[in-house]
């Protein structure tokens, strides 16, 4: 009984998330942001540590807007609206995850994916990563990395364990690095959802572009930092699990994608509301169409899809915790801490406004070492520039920053997945694996964040 109703609070809050901008108005945030709370009522109990601090800081937040804002009922909506909008977007990909689990295709993508020679299975690990994480979101990191680690054998290293462990290091961290960079562009990413709500003035249609270009720089500086530390010469050997290189499936999954993406633009245009409720609305029916294609029966479908959602959405409660809690603490955050408020203190250091800008998505990418959420982080300083450098820039700044610190945070889902997987600890992930990218992809961070300003400076 406690999963039914938790899995209808969950569905409620994406119908609440979508029908608010469609003419829903406060009423329906304020239903999804209700639905919410009685999900983590039923659910939040059974949160790991991470979620239950999150929550208990959500809850500390609540009661310190009620005793001390002046207009405490306000902001709690804005800030339970805004939570419940994010995981809104968040439970609707999970109508594509269950599609993707049960679907052949993205099998036969992993097993094309690790069979690669050496010379290019880097390339093809964080290519395919990256596009499988669209729709698989973190499902793709067990999903590759079971199967690097099944591949990875001493014996397809001929007897040496040495060869073992740098095959892992360099297929997990090209399958890490992947996902990350997904967070860079995507509209179907949190990242994406909380940039666009947090920094004014900004058109998703000139964001996507630009924020394209960057994770081809970030993907290729990768690759580029693999073969210097792994040139070809030291990887002899054959490659992991050889077989057939039948290339249709990584095809077919380009198109999936691409018809996602594709028509998440289409129905944010026609509909005028923001690309992630276009998203939201675009996700379920293309689960159920990706769901029917496998089964040809809809009854099997329909009555499939509800089982698995018993089962699958009371279980995200950890992420509902973290990264609703997150949201709804960093906008309360904002209505004691104005954007405006800090946005005079950063500027009264005298600074340039670009060296700010990068400042400040340095200063995202090590507070998140310490645990501090990119999501707190981006909506609290989102708008504290916006009058000192161009919306794009900033937002650029803020999703390149969040795309790095999840490669290295050793708080993170992404960098704990990858441990789990590789059985290494957190800090090897985090730190010997990935700190050489993380920190170069700042400079390159930088330089981009200079290159753009100055496009934007002569051709805007």
């Amino acid at each position: 009984m406690r999963s039914l109703a938790a899995t209808l609070a969950l569905l409620c809050v994406i119908a609440g998330a979508i029908a608010q901008p469609l003419g829903g108005g406060p009423f329906a945030g304020l239903a999804a942001a209700a639905a919410m709370v009685l999900y983590l009522l039923l659910e939040g109990w059974g949160c790991r540590r991470n979620g239950r601090i999150i929550l208990a800081l959500a809850v500390a937040a609540a009661a310190a807007t009620l005793i001390w804002h002046p207009q405490p009922l306000p902001l709690l909506a804005r800030a339970g609206t805004a939570a419940a909008a994010i995981i809104g977007l968040f439970t609707a990909l999970g109508f594509l995850r269950e599609a993707a689990e049960s679907s052949t295709l993205v099998q036969e993508c992993g097993q094309l994916l690790v069979r690669q020679p050496p010379g290019r299975r880097y390339l093809a690990l964080t290519l395919g990563s990256h596009v499988i994480s669209l729709v698989l979101n973190f499902g793709v990191l067990p999903l590759l990395g079971t199967m690097v680690v099944k591949g990875n054998t001493l014996d397809a290293a001929g007897g040496d364990a040495r060869i073992v462990a740098i095959r892992a290091q360099r297929m997990l961290s090209a399958m890490l690095r992947g996902f990350a960079v997904m967070t860079v562009w995507s509209p179907l990413s949190v990242s994406f959802a909380v940039t666009v709500a947090v920094v004014p003035g900004l058109a998703w249609q000139t964001l996507l572009p630009v924020q394209i270009v960057l994770s081809v720089l970030l993907l290729l500086l990768g690759l580029v930092l693999d073969r210097r530390a792994f040139p070809p010469r030291a990887q002899p050997l054959a490659p992991v699990a050889a077989g057939p290189q039948d290339w249709r499936p990584a095809w077919a999954m380009a198109a999936l994608v691409a018809a996602v993406v594709a028509g998440s633009v289409l129905v944010a245009e026609l509909s005028s509301v923001r690309l992630v409720n276009g998203a939201m609305m675009v996700v379920p029916p293309a689960g159920l169409i990706w769901l029917w294609v496998q089964q040809r029966h809809i009854r099997a479908v329909l009555g499939g899809l509800w089982r698995k959602l018993l089962v699958s959405l009371p279980g995200f409660r950890d992420e509902v915790a973290m990264l609703g809690g997150a949201m709804f603490v960093g906008t309360v955050a904002t209505g004691f801490v104005s954007a405006e408020r800090i946005g005079a203190v950063i500027e009264g250091l005298g600074l340039p406004p670009l060296l700010l800008v990068i400042l400040l998505a340095w200063a995202v990418m090590a507070l998140a070492q310490i645990g501090v959420s990119q999501i707190v982080t981006t909506t609290l300083l989102g708008g504290a520039l916006i009058h000192a450098v161009p919306p794009l820039v900033l937002a650029s700044a803020l999703m390149g920053a969040w795309a790095l610190s999840a490669c290295s945070t050793p708080v993170g889902a992404a960098v704990l997945t990858v441990a789990r997987i590789g059985q290494v600890p957190v800090r090897v992930v985090a730190h010997d694996w990935n700190s050489r990218y993380v920190l170069t992809g700042a400079i390159v961070l930088a330089l981009w964040l200079a290159a753009l300003n100055s496009a934007l400076f002569l051709f805007g």
